[in-house]
């Protein structure tokens, strides 16, 4: 489908016009004004890459029809469907600053959020702006693991493609950095050594990092997608998270909380905070559950796993919190107490691994090797369970 570039008299925009849409008036997404639009006698310019809106009667009638650009990107691809409807977004080199007065920003918006993840739009300018593509957060986008981090980029495609099955096909190996390679870089030092990834028109090409760790694969948690026209640079993009904690943190990071859906997205992840046990991977709950049997009414708050065993062995030790009792599981010690027990935990940082010794009135673990994300998950859970629990 062709599409003819016209400049709203109102604000200057830049719309693309479907080349079959004959004389009529065009309102523009931008600005909401109307102006009149008549085809011009040349040839029109090749189809900006997006979704178009179209009022049309229905009646088969194709002369002065109203025509609606809407700012708004669409899930819809630029092509015309049976009742001569078109998808689409405006022709904008770059796009519009967020709105500061709580308005709804035009250049990006969620498309939904549900078990298959988070399908963010947005117009491809975005991708030229640093801060957007650094706005995923260091943490695993599988497992939340902050340490032992590789980066990937996201590679963008014709379709929405998981950027972990492309990379084979884009030698991503030259692409990615190794955790000792970030050590200590800033977020504009990392996107400075990552090269632009070939295969891929730009900006699509820019390299835009995500972080998985040395035990998970990343597999099928983003996918990119990108239709950009090169000579307009109008178009779309689309990444898809699989993660809604990841998603809200890359949003809140890169959009902020004034696109369109973020609540979509909050409410997402608040339902799953109010549900831990769900937060766990199928594996790690697996071999919970062959040492923690939970009674009637009890609800799973935290599990902090014992860092003596490697991150594949999750699971297999550590300290269940629930809203009944505390276990403690071990290769040879199984202890628990309840909310009732007085619990004392002494926290030492130490050279490679952190520890901390629990102690009530009947037994003690002495020590027990555990991560900064650890602890934050035993302080969670006890406070959660109003344990009566003394920090030193």
């Amino acid at each position: 489908m062709n599409s003819i570039i016209v400049v709203c008299p109102h604000c200057k925009a830049k719309l693309a016009i479907p080349a079959g849409h004959v004389k009529g008036n065009v309102r523009c997404g931008r600005c909401k004004e109307k102006f009149p639009f008549t085809p011009p006698k040349p040839a029109p310019v090749e189809d900006v890459v997006a979704s178009w809106l179209s009022d049309g009667d229905g009646s088969g009638n194709d002369d002065n029809l109203d025509l609606d650009v809407e700012m708004a990107l669409n899930e819809a691809a630029s092509t015309p469907s049976e009742t001569g409807t078109f998808m689409g977004t405006p022709a904008i080199e770059e796009p519009p600053a967020p709105p500061s007065d709580g308005t709804k920003r035009k250049d990006a918006r969620i498309v939904r959020c549900d078990r298959s993840g988070t399908l963010i739009e947005f117009a491809p300018g975005l991708l030229r702006k640093p801060k957007f593509r650094a706005g995923f957060p260091r943490q695993c986008v599988k497992c939340d693991a902050r340490a032992h981090l590789q980066d990937h980029v996201v590679i963008f495609s014709a379709q929405l493609v998981d950027s972990v099955s492309m990379e084979a096909e884009h030698k991503a190996g030259a692409l990615m950095l190794n955790n000792e390679d970030v050590q200590g870089l800033t977020d504009q030092q990392v996107l400075d050594r990552l090269p632009t990834v070939p295969n891929v028109p730009p900006p699509g090409d820019l390299p835009m990092p995500y972080w998985v760790c040395d035990m998970c694969g990343g597999s099928g948690q983003v996918s990119g997608q990108i239709r950009v026209n090169p000579k307009t640079g109008g178009g779309f993009c689309r990444l898809l998270i699989r993660s809604p904690r990841r998603a809200l943190a890359f949003v809140e990071t890169a959009l902020g909380t004034n696109v369109e859906g973020y609540e979509l997205i909050r409410e997402r992840v608040d339902q799953l905070v109010e549900k831990p046990w769900d937060n766990l991977p199928e594996g790690i709950q697996h071999r919970i559950e062959q040492w923690y049997h939970p009674r009637s009414g009890e609800q799973f708050l935290a599990y902090a796993p014992d860092r003596d065993h490697t991150r594949t062995e999750d699971g297999m030790a550590g300290v269940v919190i629930t809203n009944q009792r505390l276990i403690a599981h071990f290769s040879r010690r199984h202890r628990e107490a309840t909310i009732t027990d007085p619990l004392e935990l002494t926290y030492s940082s130490g050279i490679g691994k952190d520890q901390v010794a629990i102690q009530t009135t009947t037994w003690s673990i002495p020590k027990m090797a555990i991560d900064r994300d650890g602890i934050a998950r035993l302080r969670r859970g006890l406070a959660l369970g109003k344990f009566q629990a003394v920090w030193r």
